[in-house]
């Protein structure tokens, strides 16, 4: 990797939605914060580990959570695919 051009060292999505209709908290929302980090940062290690935090996150379906990790993989993928740095060696 070139040293002198800047490097991604982590990447934060949040996730927002209306509260489900059993616990109706956090002024009628919920969010879900998802990290993604590495000890070296994302170019380095070409990848990170996903770091979940919540209050509170309610599902339908282990598919929805499913596909919203996969938008966030896929993003990831994305930012490396496209980086100048992935294929330097």
């Amino acid at each position: 990797m070139n040293p002198n051009k800047p490097k991604l060292e982590k990447v934060v999505f949040k996730f927002v939605q209306e509260s489900n209709c059993v616990d109706n908290q956090n002024d009628g929302w919920e969010e879900l914060e998802v990290r993604c980090e590495s000890s070296l940062g994302i170019d380095y290690d070409h990848g990170c580990f996903f770091v979940l935090k919540t209050e509170q996150w309610s599902i339908d379906s282990k598919d929805e959570f499913e596909e919203m990790l996969n938008r966030v993989g896929d993003a990831i993928k994305a930012a490396l695919v496209n980086n100048p740095h992935y294929n330097e060696q």
